[in-house]
């Protein structure tokens, strides 16, 4: 069966003359006029649009297609509009979006008004032999705004396929348009001010070979802040954990880039900044912290006994309360004059033009040939110090070998335009492997130690006190062994990234003979 057709109207063309036209061939009969609302969802870094998708809701139903498309891929009824993953009715619409969204909460982009009037086509036997659907829409908060669209809709009926087909063709003869490559959803984003898929928390950072060494880093640097800045500026609304989270990368990955990228700044420079920005990643350390767990609330009940899943609830509510005094501090922080002074120095250093004579070893040298030097030195030191470890694996060496290889990933991402795609993301996804090894046993670490301290602070007293301990304990002991598995597993991970076919696309990818300050 055909699907339904949307068509633009003729510039001359308005709704009652559309009707008329049609009443010389067909008896119409037209339903009541009816207004709903209509709004467009997606993430703050835009993950629906970047999968050509459009989430929306249309009276009390959810609705996802793909962009350019007329076709519902799926749908569902609401009570309240979702916001994350898990707020979903039980349906195929969230099975489908379960992997896209993850952890991140959905954005309200804008809200429209859609008027439509149903007109039946009727045969000769009073028979319905397709519908003509006529809208329009326009923003809802705006009443004397013009509409963003205006269109017709042909909708086919079972059993009369010639008489739709013949219903398109007077429809053309007419001059209505059918719609192609157009798309309602660019002018609602328009309308409203935004502009999709501006923001990404990963790199799109274009650079060439020959760009001096410390250009590079400045433009490496710029698109850092301007995620610290996009993230900064909506932080305080509390709508999603992620922003901060992204906010925090982009910190981190600036002190990275300022600790790894040697010899283009001057030295006096890059230890002010270094520090400063050590300074700006701790504001918001503790309420990150919280986030973490407060996500991980379903994990550790689910892990538990269920005997002990409700003993456990005052942490949860402590963590909380805790949350929303943290959160109000942090807020209160990054509005300090000392941290306002800090990113105006920073973006004004990063505005200055690089000097023509630069006295650091680094700054003139060619991009490409620093980022070769310094990726291929952290590569072999992740080795040297890995294979160190496999004869005694202690927690502390483990913790080290995470950050060295965390700064092999910004380095990697950072200089990513400059290698052939598929085999630098190749070797990005192998270090990915062992990341996520390392990463695992880490939070495991920092996971046991916060509960064990966190005893401490618990306002219960009495039985419940005692029952919310031995809960404690037990999640401590599920997760001393889920961290001794991961353990174990470190000397096959870290092997399997040591591999000889590893070592040589590394080798001829990364290895250079160019001389410069590797200092």
């Amino acid at each position: 069966m055909q699907i339904k057709i949307k068509f633009s109207l003729p510039d001359d063309c308005n709704q009652q003359q559309l009707i008329n036209a049609l009443a010389e061939y067909y008896a119409i009969k037209q339903e009541q006029p009816v207004l709903k609302n209509l709004a467009i969802y997606d993430t703050f870094d835009w993950r629906l649009f970047k999968k050509s998708f459009v989430l929306y809701t249309y009276g009390n139903m959810l609705f996802l297609r793909k962009l350019f498309k007329n076709s519902i891929i799926h749908n569902t009824e609401f009570t309240l509009p979702p916001v994350f993953i898990w707020d979903f009715p039980d349906s195929k619409l969230k099975n489908h979006l379960s992997t896209v969204l993850k952890i991140r909460a959905l954005l309200k982009l804008t809200e429209l008004h859609s008027l439509s009037t149903v007109y039946h086509i009727l045969n000769q036997d009073e028979k319905t032999i397709a519908l003509l659907i006529y809208e329009e829409i326009s923003p809802a908060q705006e009443k004397t705004t013009p509409n963003l669209d205006t269109c017709l809709w042909l909708k086919p009926v079972k059993g009369y396929p010639k008489h739709f087909k013949k219903l398109i063709k007077r429809l053309k003869t007419a001059g209505f348009v059918p719609r192609q490559k157009e798309d309602i959803f660019f002018k609602a984003m328009e309308g409203a001010g935004k502009n999709p898929g501006c923001y990404s928390s990963k790199l799109k950072i274009q650079l060439y070979p020959a760009l001096r060494s410390d250009e590079a880093t400045k433009t490496i640097l710029r698109y850092l802040l301007q995620v610290m800045k996009m993230n900064e500026a909506i932080l305080e609304k509390d709508l999603d954990t992620e922003v901060l989270h992204d906010f925090r990368v982009a910190i981190r990955r600036t002190r990275s880039a300022l600790g790894q990228i040697k010899s283009v700044f001057p030295q006096h420079m890059t230890h002010r900044f270094k520090k400063e920005f050590a300074f700006v990643g701790k504001l918001s350390n503790q309420l990150r912290d919280l986030d973490v767990y407060l996500l991980k609330e379903d994990t550790f009940k689910a892990i538990l006994p269920p005997v002990l899943r409700y003993d456990i609830e005052p942490l949860f509510d402590y963590l909380r309360k805790s949350r929303s005094k943290v959160l109000q501090k942090t807020i209160h922080d990054l509005k300090s004059k000392r941290y306002k002074q800090i990113m105006q120095d920073w973006e004004a250093f990063l505005d200055d033009p690089v000097q023509a004579q630069p006295v650091e070893s680094n700054a003139g040298v060619p991009i490409l040939f620093l980022a070769r030097k310094r990726i291929h030195k952290q590569y072999r030191r992740i080795l040297k110090d890995g294979n160190r470890i496999l004869d005694n694996t202690e927690d502390e060496s483990l913790h080290k070998l995470r950050i060295a290889c965390k700064k092999l990933r910004y380095l990697m991402e950072f200089f990513l335009s400059l290698f052939p795609g598929k085999k630098i993301n190749r070797l990005i996804a192998q270090l990915k492997a062992l990341q996520n090894n390392l990463g695992d046993f880490n939070d495991l670490c920092v996971q046991e130690k916060y509960l064990l301290s966190i005893t401490e602070e618990l306002p219960v007293k009495g039985q419940k006190q005692k029952k919310v301990l031995v809960a404690i304990g037990s999640l401590i002991g599920v997760l001393e062994r889920e961290k001794q598995i991961i353990k174990k597993k470190f000397a096959k991970t870290f092997t399997n990234y040591a591999s000889s076919m590893n070592k040589h696309a590394f080798k001829e990818l990364f290895a250079s003979k160019q001389k410069g300050n590797d200092s």
